[in-house]
């Protein structure tokens, strides 16, 4: 009886957690640019969301720079967006390219309530 109780309990868990990896799974990134200005770079990220309503997004972007560093900058976290295309910007200011040198490769990922959804490299 305990075993299919915890047999139970874990299908639920299971259910439940690939049901909202396929509410989250409804955003994607489309593209990114980097584009160097002389305050820094600037990142654009373009993105689509296919819900009609969604909370609970963030963009982590993360950069090798030519003296070997590795660093991430985050997004601020993004709700109450309709469906369709949006676009956002990661602004790295100049110091970083003066410290660690220039940005040689570069990955945006996406997340959704926490949970990694879209993953965009150079």
């Amino acid at each position: 009886m305990r075993s299919v109780k915890h047999a139970l309990i874990l299908v639920l868990i299971l259910f439940f957690l690939g049901v909202d990896f396929c509410l989250a799974s409804s955003s994607f990134i489309e593209n990114i640019s980097k584009v160097r200005k002389s305050n820094g770079y600037t990142f654009k990220v373009n993105y689509r969301t296919q819900q009609k309503w969604t909370d609970g997004l963030v963009f982590k972007l993360f950069c090798t720079f030519s003296k070997g560093t590795e660093l991430s900058f985050t997004s601020a976290g993004y709700n109450n967006l309709r469906n369709g295309w949006h676009e956002t910007e990661i602004n790295i200011p100049n110091v970083y390219r003066e410290r660690y040198g220039y940005i040689d490769d570069y990955r945006v990922e996406m997340y959704s309530k926490g949970i990694l959804v879209s993953i965009k490299s150079m």
